[in-house]
């Protein structure tokens, strides 16, 4: 039987207060696996260390799809493990609203786009953008091999940080994004500003930004990492849509899909029923 060690923890929140220290376990691997899966195309919805044998097991599920994940009835051997949910892929959008009036519930729909990068010293990220018409849009952005953070003081753990600027670049083109001086010959528009950490690694949980996606005209567009300081560009990647077409689509047009209240009601039960 499994002893989960506490209520289980953000995986974004916790691996990006890491990057202001330099003490690193191998807990803080296992997490940073989960959150990699996102970048090379799998799923990771949870992990689980276990601290006697520094055992990593990662999951495309969670305790909420799956309520008895790493729970085993053998109480003659129960051990404690730090588990992990990943909230990075939580979905930004989302929530019923209701009115009494009409007895009618709805999803506003939101769109979301995503970029690959990669960049030719070998590093890989991806980025993902989502917007609800009538709101403010949200940025996640998870990186891997950038350059090192170097540490100032190692006895008062204070880091010097690797800044890398994330530009949406309408008129470059994917082919020619490592061209040296590519910014200073075209327009962008900075949508943030991230840290790597001592190990080449950057986190930036889903967070507002001032950028509105709902247009088509974005799709198809490049952005680019510039390293702060040289403005050398070190990863790119193009804006795809993520997801169904359909669902974008809607997104453009503020789509919503009504309900009846009776039949949210149902839904709830029948779900705690089943649960």
């Amino acid at each position: 039987m499994y002893i989960l060690l506490g209520p289980s923890s953000s995986t974004c929140i916790f691996l990006q207060k890491l990057l202001l220290t330099r003490r690193f376990q191998f807990k803080d691997e296992c997490l940073r696996l989960c959150l990699l899966a996102r970048v090379r195309g799998t799923r990771c919805l949870s992990a689980m260390h276990i601290p006697g044998d520094d055992q990593c097991v990662i999951s495309d599920q969670d305790q909420i799809t799956r309520p008895d994940l790493f729970v085993e009835n053998d109480a003659h051997h129960s051990f404690t493990v730090n588990y992990f949910r990943n909230t990075c892929v939580d979905p930004p959008l989302g929530g019923v609203v209701c009115t009494m009036t009409t007895k009618l519930c709805w999803i506003s729909e939101g769109g979301r786009l995503e970029a690959r990068l990669t960049g030719f010293r070998g590093g890989e990220g991806i980025l993902e953008l989502a917007q609800r018409k009538g709101q403010n849009p949200k940025l996640l952005a998870i990186m891997t091999g950038l350059q090192e953070n170097k540490f100032a003081n190692q006895f008062a753990q204070l880091v010097s940080f690797q800044n890398f600027h994330l530009i949406y670049a309408p008129d470059v083109e994917l082919s020619s994004c490592y061209k040296a001086g590519l910014l200073r010959d075209h327009q962008g528009k900075k949508l943030i500003t991230i840290d790597s950490d001592s190990r080449g690694m950057a986190i930036q949980p889903w967070t507002e930004i001032d950028f509105h996606i709902l247009d088509d005209s974005i799709i198809d567009k490049v952005i680019v990492v510039v390293e702060d300081g040289t403005s050398n560009v070190v990863d790119c990647g193009k804006l795809q849509i993520h997801g169904n077409t359909s669902d974008w689509q809607r997104a453009l047009n503020g789509g919503t899909m009504r309900f009846s209240v009776a039949y949210v009601v149902s839904a709830l039960v029948a779900f705690f029923v089943l649960h």
